[in-house]
């Protein structure tokens, strides 16, 4: 008990604990209905994000998932960096068969919580049902890299899986190299396609076919395949941005030619004479787009989302806010969210990099080497990060 100016307050900490100890026992031991109880009796007095999606988690394993989504979502509301919590709800919409809210809560749990083999599982198979290959084989990628178990079945069966694909791929892609040193165009085309159909994740890959159609002027198909490249990160953006700019402009499709060039001009402003030919572009085709291009390009943004399609929501979305600057804090909130979807890795390890980077100054050599390996397991190995962090390890004892 503690007296502050007249008024007893009671400490009850203790009789608390005591409490969600023994509904946690409750849980362990599958008496549910014995957990939740104690938990609801704890939440009229001390209502917090954990014990709304405890009694959410009770309600999860009885199966009632209705139930379990509204304190889930309760709990997800309180904090909304709660990944686990978002993790359930993923779990409980794919129970009811709404593939489209489970990965919608999947892919929030994962922005917050990268790492979780159990979430890039959960997206591979919901992407999956959904047909949607690239996404599936990127998750089931992920799920490989940050399993912790390497000895289970489900792994392995996973593992064998992935291997072949890159392999297959792999082979297709050289042979594709190979007749197109030769001048055989078309038969390297058909071996660049296997080989993206084998394993799309790889930009490489992709960056090669569109300039093989760049090349030779069959602008349509190069759009495809240099969008595709730009979903995985890759250093070679500026150049992407501008092929982008040029197929689209081709095509006399000038809202996202604009958009492009728009993209593009960040990387130009040191160098004044492209800086200015862009920006005189930019002026030609702002004249040439539809009134109308902005907001079918919101439906479209949104249309994605709701489809699951996230990089296209972003693209889109981005888009918007190039063709409407004026709106950008209307939308920032979900361009954010998007980017967390589509980047969270690289979100975090830019964090990570500054706080390494940080406690490297201080001389704090062993927690800025915690920080330094995270980034390197986050990253691509091919990455600027990765490289940055490798660089910056300190040997320590």
């Amino acid at each position: 008990m503690v007296d502050v100016v007249g008024y007893r307050v009671e400490d009850n900490s203790d009789i608390e604990e005591s409490i969600i100890n023994a509904a946690r026992k409750h849980y362990s031991d599958g008496n549910y209905d014995s957990a939740i109880r104690l938990y609801l009796g704890l939440l009229k007095t001390s209502a917090s994000s954990r014990l709304y999606m405890d009694v959410g988690l009770c309600y999860y394993k009885k199966k009632d998932y209705e139930t379990a989504i509204e304190y889930l979502s309760q709990a997800s509301t309180m904090d909304i960096r709660n990944s686990i919590a978002f993790s359930y709800l993923g779990n409980c919409y794919f129970k009811q068969a709404n593939t489209s809210k489970a990965i919608e809560n999947w892919m929030i749990s994962r922005s917050l919580s990268p790492k979780d083999e159990f979430v890039c599982l959960n997206l591979a198979i919901a992407y999956y049902t959904k047909n949607m290959s690239y996404e599936s084989i990127y998750y089931y990628d992920k799920y490989l890299k940050y399993a912790q178990n390497k000895d289970i079945n489900q792994y392995k069966i996973v593992a064998q899986n992935i291997n072949r694909q890159i392999t297959e791929a792999s082979n297709f892609f050289t042979e594709g190299e190979k007749h197109q040193a030769r001048k055989e165009n078309i038969l390297a085309e058909e071996n660049y396609i296997a080989a993206i159909k084998k394993f799309p994740i790889i930009p490489e890959y992709s960056l090669t076919l569109a300039d093989l159609y760049y090349n030779s002027k069959n602008y349509t198909q190069a759009i495809i395949y240099y969008q595709l490249a730009m979903r995985e990160y890759t250093e070679n953006n500026r150049e992407i941005f501008l092929k982008l700019a040029k197929c689209f402009e081709q095509v006399q499709d000038y809202k996202n030619s604009y958009c492009f060039y728009s993209r593009y001009l960040k990387y130009v402003i040191s160098s004044q004479n492209e800086y200015l030919n862009t920006t005189r572009i930019l002026s030609n085709l702002k004249k040439l787009i539809n009134i109308s291009a902005a907001a079918s390009t919101l439906e479209l943004a949104k249309k994605y989302y709701q489809n699951n399609e996230y990089f296209n929501a972003f693209i889109e979305y981005e888009n918007y806010i190039i063709l409407n600057p004026q709106e950008e804090g209307e939308f920032l909130s979900e361009i954010n969210k998007l980017k967390g979807f589509v980047n969270s890795e690289q979100i975090i390890t830019k964090k990570y990099l500054e706080k390494g980077s940080e406690l490297l100054q201080k001389g704090e050599y062993k927690g800025a080497n915690k920080y330094f390996t995270e980034v390197m397991h986050l990253s691509n190995p091919k990455s600027k990060e990765y490289r940055i962090a490798k660089s910056k390890l300190t040997n320590v004892k």
